[in-house]
């Protein structure tokens, strides 16, 4: 016959969560057992069912996630009291031989995805990324040189042929335009536009000057690349910045803080860099994802005691936010 707890309350401990259940949490059962015998006695059998149990319920919440890092995976797993620390006793008992636990955990998901997610690739690589290529106006594989030539510098990813999230996608668009030749020195000018479209467009114009339109254009389209790349590489190196409106109060900052920090699938660190003059609040994030990604990321960020509001891309590395 199976030995049950005698009472609701008389494993208090065990019975009501034993951590604060986290906000992102969702429920997984998980049944553990351990044998009786020689060393081990009942309450040291059902402790080790109970931890069985925790663990088996960590085990099932993993394997919802899809796929994971083999390393994070075992990582996650050693460290399961600490993922486990949400839970209620079931059912607890033994039969003399074999004691048995089952519990439902609540797990933060969120937090669990991201300690799960497979290595993030370098940060270069998580920028924009070229979806395609269109030029008007100018010889043909000019725009595609200097497409190349940014995928080159670290400004692009070439992303064609492959799963680019909406956001990350950009269109390289040049056009060229012969303004006529001069008569001394004796030459073409030629302007060149490009324009990268998605996230925060904005569109960059050089003239060149050459014996002919070849050399004028390339000229042109040199110079627009050294317009964009110190730019785009400041972008990249100085990380991104979520500007909030309305954050206060400060608690709720620093609430927020944590849950992208421990939510968001490429961030790295968070802290608050600046406060403006209006009362907004820019938080400097680094990590491995572009402007656009951070944005769509926001939208499954849960802040206790306040919602979350991903309003716009206001530039490739500001984020627009509001904290309601």
């Amino acid at each position: 016959m199976v030995r049950r707890s005698p009472g609701p309350w008389s494993l208090a401990a065990l019975a009501i969560l034993a951590w604060a259940s986290p906000v992102r949490a969702a429920p997984f059962g998980g049944t553990g057992h351990a044998a009786i015998g020689g060393k081990t006695d009942g309450l040291q059998a059902r402790g080790q069912a109970l931890e069985r149990a925790r663990k088996a319920a960590l085990e099932a919440a993993i394997e919802q996630s899809g796929a994971v890092d083999p390393a994070a995976r075992k990582r996650v797993l050693d460290e399961s009291p600490v993922w486990t620390r949400a839970y209620r006793v079931l059912e607890q008992g033994d039969d003399g031989a074999t004691a048995t636990a089952v519990v439902s955990v609540e797990i933060d998901t969120a937090r669990l995805a991201k300690a799960l997610a497979l290595p993030a690739a370098p940060a270069a690589s998580a920028g924009p990324a070229l979806v395609a290529v269109r030029e008007e106006g100018c010889a043909e594989g000019t725009a595609e040189a200097l497409a190349q030539k940014m995928i080159a510098g670290g400004l692009l990813r070439d992303g064609r042929g492959g799963t680019v999230s909406g956001g990350a996608a950009r269109t390289l668009e040049l056009r060229c335009r012969d303004l006529g030749a001069v008569r001394y020195p004796h030459g073409v000018v030629v302007e060149a536009a490009l324009a990268l479209r998605g996230g925060a467009e904005a569109t960059h114009t050089a003239v060149g000057f050459g014996a002919d339109a070849a050399g004028a254009t390339a000229e042109a389209v040199g110079r627009l690349y050294g317009h964009v790349a110190p730019t785009m590489s400041a972008q990249t190196s100085a990380g991104l910045r979520l500007r909030l409106t309305a954050p206060w109060p400060a608690a709720r900052v620093r609430r927020l803080e944590r849950a992208i920090a421990e939510s968001v699938i490429g961030v790295q660190s968070v802290r608050v860099a600046s406060i403006g003059g209006d009362g907004s609040v820019t938080l400097k994030i680094d990590g491995a994802l572009s402007a656009e990604e951070l944005h769509e990321r926001l939208a499954a960020v849960q802040v206790p005691g306040a919602s979350l509001v991903a309003v716009e891309v206001e530039a490739p590395d500001v984020v627009r936010a509001r904290l309601q």
